[in-house]
């Protein structure tokens, strides 16, 4: 129990002294606010900032600003709070209170110079405690000059690496940061110089090898300072000098005889702008007809064939010279196709083929066909030559048909199978035996002998044709059958393998005459190329 009852008496005695010693430092300290380090800008108004809390029990007697040099502590303001407020003569000018009250002991510097750099103290008189202080450092900041200056010469196109632009910040305090934003292939150089005064001079080299592509980018120099409430940028044009690129418009794939309203227009990008064109022929004279305005090259007549030829524009700068070659290969005319007039008749022989062929035509003066109807006029050519073709073989084919249509012979009327169709001379020759029967014993001499006993033409009874047509083949075929079996049986004077013929032949031949074949019924019968003749109708049948 003892033990206990002093433990409990130890705790008593801390809670009793903490609260003495927060009682204490509420009624008997004052608390001075100041900040620890200030940054001012050279040439500009800087404010040293003074915060006092004061006991309840504490008076304030005075408030006040010192700054310590080598030679020793300087006032330089003074707030009493009965009498007001101080300033020394040689800072009347710069320096002043704020809003002097017994919690506030603001001031402001004006001005601010390199002189003014060091440290500031703050100091609260109270009564019955005495003194309290509180200290701040004051930097003087110098915003440096920024600036671009371009290289010292001109940039080239296709030069070696050269010196740019150069982003300079000068007099900075502390150093500037500076650096280059850039979308090229360069490299930056940084040079830097202490000044006397304490600054320090910062330049930033761009080195590039200049091409004229790049012509008109920008780059741009950034810099960066604590005296600077943002980056401060600086963009920098390029100025790449080149010499013209030429360009032509008005170029053809294709130049023609008689093709109008051809013209050349020569243009050119360069640095700096160019200042003269100028047209030539390379491989002779400059043609007639031609007018050149400028950069403008222009036919004032329709193209010749002669007008081909090389012809070059030069366009000239401070830089140099460049040109640009133009190919004009003049052509004859595309082909064209003219509408057929009508025709004129020509009578054979009546001029030459190619005469006649002209004679189809129209004048060739006519309209030039388009290259896209070149194509269906050949087209249409090869399709009506193929079709010509056709048609003849067709008709070849249809004649070589009808001639093999009937296999037999000419007299007999007999068909004959494959294997008698091979003997050549059953189709069109009477054999010797045949002539005996025919003409009689080959004794006999003269024409007169050979001359059959022929009596009147006896003309076979046909239908009416009519009534022929109605009829089926198998039908005409049993009665032709069955007439000339009664004919030959009867005994009748008609040639046993051909059709029944005159007995008062002129010349005793026993062919028929030829002015018998165009007259009444006799035109029904076909000669043949044996002096024979054969019925029309008994053969078509």
């Amino acid at each position: 129990m003892a033990k206990r009852r002093s433990a409990l008496t130890g705790n008593n005695a801390l809670g009793l002294f903490a609260s003495l010693f927060i009682l204490f430092t509420r009624v008997c300290c004052s608390q001075v606010t100041v900040p620890e380090r200030i940054n001012a800008v050279l040439g500009r108004n800087i404010t040293l900032s003074c915060r006092i809390e004061v006991g309840s029990n504490l008076t304030l007697t005075q408030s006040s600003w010192e700054r310590r040099l080598p030679s020793g502590p300087v006032t330089l303001a003074v707030f009493n709070p009965e009498y007001g407020t101080s300033v020394p003569a040689e800072y009347a000018r710069r320096v002043s209170f704020v809003s002097a009250s017994a919690r506030d002991a603001t001031i402001s510097l004006e001005g601010v110079g390199f002189d003014d750099i060091g440290s500031y103290t703050c100091k609260v008189a109270t009564f019955p405690l005495g003194n309290t202080q509180a200290s701040t450092y004051v930097s003087v900041l110098v915003e440096p000059k920024v600036f671009v200056s371009a290289g010292p010469a001109a940039l080239l196109d296709g030069a070696n690496e050269s010196l740019v632009a150069t982003c300079i910040a000068e007099r900075g305090r502390p150093a500037a940061e500076v650096f280059w934003e850039a979308e090229l292939n360069g490299r930056s150089e940084r040079q830097s110089q202490e000044e006397a005064d304490g600054t320090t001079s910062v330049n930033m080299r761009y080195l590039w090898s200049p091409v004229s592509s790049a012509q008109g980018r920008i780059l741009t120099c950034v810099v960066r300072h604590p005296a600077l409430q943002t980056d401060f940028r600086i963009p920098f044009t390029l100025n790449v000098h080149f010499a013209p690129v030429v360009s032509i418009e008005g170029l053809s794939e294709s130049w023609f005889a008689g093709q109008e309203n051809v013209k050349f227009d020569c243009g050119a990008r360069s640095n700096p702008p160019p200042r003269h064109f100028t047209w030539i022929r390379l491989d002779g004279q400059m043609p007639d007809g031609v007018r050149i305005n400028n950069s403008t090259f222009a036919f004032a007549r329709a193209l010749e064939r002669n007008d081909s030829g090389v012809y070059r524009c030069e366009v000239t700068n401070d830089i140099g010279l460049r040109s640009r070659d133009v190919n004009l290969w003049v052509q004859d005319p595309p082909p064209t196709t003219a509408a057929p007039t009508t025709p004129s008749r020509l009578t054979p022989g009546a001029g030459t083929a190619a005469d006649q062929q002209r004679a189809q035509f129209s004048s060739p003066t006519l309209g030039t066909v388009p290259d896209s109807a070149l194509g269906t006029i050949v087209g249409g050519a090869v399709g009506g030559v193929l079709f010509l073709a056709l048609l003849l073989i067709l008709g070849a084919a249809c004649y070589m048909r009808r001639r093999r249509t009937f296999r037999g012979d000419y007299y007999t009327k007999q068909y004959l199978g494959p294997s008698d169709m091979q003997k050549e001379a059953q189709l069109d020759v009477l054999q010797p035996h045949e002539l005996q029967e025919v003409y009689g014993d080959k004794t006999s001499k003269g024409s007169q002998d050979l001359k059959p006993k022929l009596g009147d033409i006896i003309y076979p009874e046909y239908p009416e044709r009519d009534e022929w047509a109605d009829r089926g083949d198998k039908q005409r075929s049993l009665k032709d059958a069955d007439y000339y079996a009664n004919h030959y049986n009867n005994g009748q004077n008609v040639h046993p393998c051909g059709p029944p013929v005159h007995s008062n032949t002129h010349n005793g031949s026993p062919y028929r005459p030829e002015d018998s074949y165009d007259n009444g019924t006799e035109s029904d019968y076909v000669s043949h190329l044996d002096g024979s003749v054969i019925s029309r109708r008994e053969w078509y049948v």
